[in-house]
């Protein structure tokens, strides 16, 4: 009897050691899922899609816990952390993937930013320097109307980035330089207005 007991005791404990363990399958999915956080961090996810890491890094927390709990003496809870880690995986690429547009659409925002407001500026002195009463002040007051609405926009998108809204601030900078555009081939055309103004009302003395 006593020899039965201590076979029992040596398979009990050969099972415990050699089938209690987790699985290949959950060893490299727990591998690849902290991978993939990790990836997450790397591109800077807690920054730029803040939200999606939290919710990525409660998962990932979540999945971790139950793989150490235990379910009675010696078994882990090996079964219910395995889809908790499919979860966890998928929301740290979500994360990450997140985070790399909004990223990239912070630096096109950027580039935007840095080639309009030096524009604005170059176009606004070119404006005062038009001169008044040539029969183009109404284009030229448009015109300054205009510059003011898209240095409007510049300011919103700028907004729009310090509050991580990378999509609004994006189009609002593309936005202000569709109207600087607008406003740079308006400019030519007051012009030439005033060159015809001048023309027309030139001395009679200079038409000999």
């Amino acid at each position: 009897m006593r020899s039965i007991l201590s076979l029992c005791t040596v398979l009990i404990l050969a099972f415990a050691i050699t089938g209690c363990g987790p699985s290949e399958e959950l060893v490299k999915l727990k591998a690849d899922t902290e991978a993939a956080y990790a990836a997450a961090q790397a591109s800077q996810a807690e920054a730029y899609a803040p939200e999606s890491y939290r919710i990525a890094t409660a998962a990932i927390d979540s999945a971790a816990k139950k793989f150490e709990e235990k379910k009675f003496f010696f078994f882990n809870k090996f079964d219910e952390a395995e889809p908790l880690y499919v979860e966890a995986q998928e929301l740290a690429n979500s994360a990450k993937s997140e985070a790399d547009t909004n990223r990239q659409l912070e630096a096109d925002t950027q580039a935007i930013i840095e080639r309009v407001t030096p524009g604005i500026s170059e176009t606004r002195i070119g404006l005062g320097e038009a001169p008044r009463g040539k029969g183009a002040d109404d284009d030229l007051d448009q015109l300054n109307a205009d510059l003011n609405q898209a240095e409007t926009s510049i300011s919103d998108a700028r907004g729009s980035l310090d509050n991580g809204q990378y999509r609004d601030a994006l189009a609002q900078a593309q936005e202000a330089e569709n109207k600087l555009t607008e406003v740079q081939g308006a400019v030519t055309v007051a012009l030439q207005k005033i060159e015809d103004w001048k023309e027309r009302n030139k001395p009679w003395y200079f038409r000999l």
